[in-house]
């Protein structure tokens, strides 16, 4: 009986010290190899920006004139070969694609926004971001991926 103990243990042993060193192939210790992450279909695909699901809509878009001239505008729509673009021109910056993508990707999830808020509620969080008090023309145009939409204009 003692035997057939020992025997088990060892064989539990030799079980645990393989399945342990399984780390041992042509790329463990390759600088530049893949680590094991999950990775989505739809990431493979070009990234959950590029897909919507990151913030929950399809299309943005957003114009805001201060003193009646262009202040702000914003473009983003995940379609095939869609290049975002972002314009500020109270700060200079002008930006396509990729670029333009980074800014937007910041002003979209500190905005939040949600296919329940009104226009008011989205204008408010909007021109909060941009620290904007006074503008002239404030027009959004939000697609949620839900099939509801937001369409909000306000003049001054």
């Amino acid at each position: 009986m003692k035997k057939l103990a020992a025997i088990g243990s060892i064989m539990f042993a030799s079980v645990l010290f393989v399945s342990g060193c399984g780390n041992t192939g042509d790329n463990a210790n390759k600088p530049n190899r893949e680590e094991a992450d999950l990775v989505t279909d739809k990431q493979k695909e070009g990234g959950d920006r590029d897909t919507g699901d990151g913030y929950g809509f399809t299309k943005f878009d957003l114009e805001i004139e201060v003193d009646n001239e262009d202040a702000i505008d914003a473009d983003y729509k995940v379609e095939k070969n869609f290049k975002p673009d972002y314009e500020n021109k109270l700060t200079n910056i002008n930006l396509e694609g990729p670029k333009a993508m980074d800014e937007l990707d910041k002003m979209f999830m500190a905005i939040n926004l949600q296919n329940e808020m009104s226009g008011e509620q989205a204008r408010e969080k909007i021109l909060e971001y941009f620290q904007i008090d006074l503008y002239s023309k404030f027009k959004l145009d939000v697609d949620f991926d839900d099939g509801t939409e937001l369409k909000f204009e306000d003049e001054q």
